[in-house]
């Protein structure tokens, strides 16, 4: 049953872009933010193919590793709210950090600026090392 409701949320994020204009309207007066495990990430980008994977980790944390793909938005305090109004509202939005308690800081502040499509990504990279699953090292992939 769960591998069913997962299917049908996946099936329902991948429509997002088929909507009419009242219903995007709709969606985006009302944005919610989704939770799903980071061990899931494979297939929500299969799913999600233009969707933007977001690192809000330290700058120290992301040096340290982070996921191939990634973003990055520091979670600095005075100097990341505008980049998340920046972010665009037609790509879904995949936030992570180490466990959990600042990708969730940032998907309410995503979903409080009225970005529609945000997914949090529950877990983090923590969870994502300890399944032993690769990080990369490198700069982050530019924002659009």
């Amino acid at each position: 049953m769960k591998h069913s409701t997962f299917i049908a949320a996946l099936i329902s994020l991948s429509t997002f872009g088929c909507q009419s204009g009242n219903e995007t309207a709709k969606s985006a007066s009302h944005p919610q933010v989704q939770e799903i495990s980071i061990l899931k990430l494979d297939s929500l980008q299969q799913a999600l193919p233009n969707a933007i994977l977001l690192d809000v980790r330290s700058d120290e944390e992301w040096d340290a590793g982070h996921l191939a793909g990634a973003s990055y938005i520091s979670y600095d305090w005075d100097h990341r709210l505008e980049p998340l109004k920046a972010l665009p509202e037609d790509r879904p939005i995949l936030v992570y950090c180490e466990a959990g308690g600042r990708s969730g800081v940032i998907t309410e502040e995503l979903r409080i600026i009225g970005h529609p499509y945000i997914i949090d990504l529950i877990g983090g990279i923590s969870e994502w090392t300890e399944a032993d699953l690769p990080v990369v090292f490198g700069k982050p992939v530019a924002l659009p």
